[in-house]
């Protein structure tokens, strides 16, 4: 019961973590805009009694004329935002925010300048013009205040919701991604665990060779099934390759001959995981279909320029994608992975010259992309 009791206030103090943390960004975000809607208006009034004392010394209490004006500004425009952030209201009255914005800007331009006027009569404050003109200019200064008010924060808040747009499609395209990386892995594993099985089943006769398959099973499925990283070092691939074409050797016996050989300055370099095995899988699968015997298989690696190039060769034919034997999904799905985890200049491409079919993989080094890795050219017969 106390451990019941403990894994549940926990669960519920996880679960709360995020709603505190968007009540204290909440939080933040309202001062913010406070502060800024009261320094906007300050601003404002103290370049509106700047223009008063230079260019209208003659109105009677600058202050108060100023001071009743930016309060009822600051007023409205607070009324605006509280109205624009009613989303189920604006929705039954089928209003936009930019219907709020430009309809509140003018009514409430119209209302200021009335209410200024009747403050002005009462206080018996003369005007230095036509009363007509005297409103209209009255107006066109308030309109043109609320407008910008008006356009700077709308404006901010249209950003704010694009970016806000984006970034949640790229949470999506992300999320996306990563499912599809995990599907493209998913589809590695089976293929081996049949293969592998079925190679046991073949050499159940043979204690030493089962013993044999077994432990380099186990030694590459420990590989295969390990928590991966993103990158790895391509000679802990070829390390567990080894393992696999164990267990490939004992099957075919003397019909399968193969060979590793990797420039020691490239085994360090980071590469997606599992990129190697599907190759030699394929070249094994169909080298049998099409070469004589024994089978040959090579794989190479080094570096080429800005990049490392890995070739899988095999003797035989090459077995076009779209007929029963080869549907061309192993190389489609290897070229897809690679190009998501290290970018589109990655390449799996393949020729047939002289009873081989060569495939090569290309992939850019970056800088950072080398692991420190120790070893040295090797070869398996």
């Amino acid at each position: 019961m106390h451990s019941t009791a403990n894994i549940t206030d926990a669960a519920g103090g996880m679960a709360a973590t995020p709603w505190a943390r968007v009540r204290f960004g909440g939080a933040i975000s309202e001062a913010a805009f406070w502060l800024a809607h009261t320094a906007f208006w300050a601003v404002v009034f103290g370049v509106l009694m700047a223009v008063i004392h230079v260019f209208r010394p003659a109105i009677a209490d600058p202050l108060a004329f100023v001071l009743v004006r930016v309060v009822l500004c600051f007023v409205a425009t607070a009324a605006m935002r509280w109205l624009s952030r009613q989303e189920s209201l604006l929705l039954r009255l089928r209003v936009s925010k930019i219907g709020v914005m430009a309809g509140g800007a003018i009514l409430s331009a119209v209302l200021i300048t009335l209410v200024l006027f009747a403050v002005d009569r009462a206080a018996g404050r003369a005007t230095l013009g036509p009363a007509r003109l005297e409103l209209v200019a009255r107006l066109a200064i308030n309109l043109a205040l609320l407008a910008n008010w008006c356009a700077l924060y709308f404006g901010y808040q249209l950003i704010q919701e694009r970016n806000s747009t984006e970034f949640r499609a790229m949470q999506a395209e992300s999320l996306a991604l990563r499912n599809e990386l995990q599907h493209l892995q998913g589809q590695i594993s089976p293929h081996f665990l049949f293969n592998s099985l079925n190679t046991v089943m073949a050499c159940r006769d043979d204690p030493v060779a089962i013993d044999t398959v077994t432990q380099a099973l186990a030694n590459y499925l420990r590989f295969l099934l390990r928590p991966a990283a993103t990158l790895e070092p391509l000679s802990r691939e070829l390390d567990a390759l080894e393992e696999y074409l164990t267990v490939q050797g004992v099957r075919f016996g003397d019909g399968l001959v193969t060979r590793i050989d990797c420039d020691l300055d490239v085994r360090g370099v980071l590469v997606p995981p599992v990129m190697v095995q599907p190759l030699v899988e394929n070249a094994i699968k169909y080298g049998g279909q099409t070469s004589p015997r024994p089978i040959r298989v090579d794989v190479a690696a080094r570096r080429e320029g800005d990049g490392l190039m890995v070739e899988v060769a095999n003797t035989g034919a090459w077995v076009a994608p779209g007929g029963r034997q080869a549907t061309g999904t192993g190389l489609h799905s290897l070229e897809r992975r690679l190009r998501l985890l290290v970018g589109p200049s990655a390449t799996v491409s393949h020729r047939e010259d002289d009873g081989w079919v060569r495939v090569r993989i290309r992939v850019p080094i970056p800088d950072a992309a080398v692991a420190s890795s120790d070893g040295s050219h090797e070869d398996r017969r």
